[in-house]
């Protein structure tokens, strides 16, 4: 995974923290296979972070820039 790409700092927090992608897609009540499109795409919509941001308590520069 690339550095520039919105799911990388996504997945380290969700590896520090023993987090699954099953557990993101419960806490932001979408479907799995939106997460698994993120992860491949590596674009995450403006929304999305922002919500992203609120579940794991970081801040939009800590996840995304």
């Amino acid at each position: 995974m690339s550095k520039d790409n919105d799911w990388y700092m996504v997945q380290i927090w969700l590896d520090t923290n023993e987090r699954s992608q099953a557990w993101l897609s419960r806490r932001l009540d979408i479907h799995e296979v939106s997460i698994n499109r993120w992860k491949r795409s590596g674009k995450i919509s403006e929304a999305n972070k922002l919500a992203i941001c609120y579940i794991t308590n970081q801040t939009y520069e800590q996840l995304f820039n």
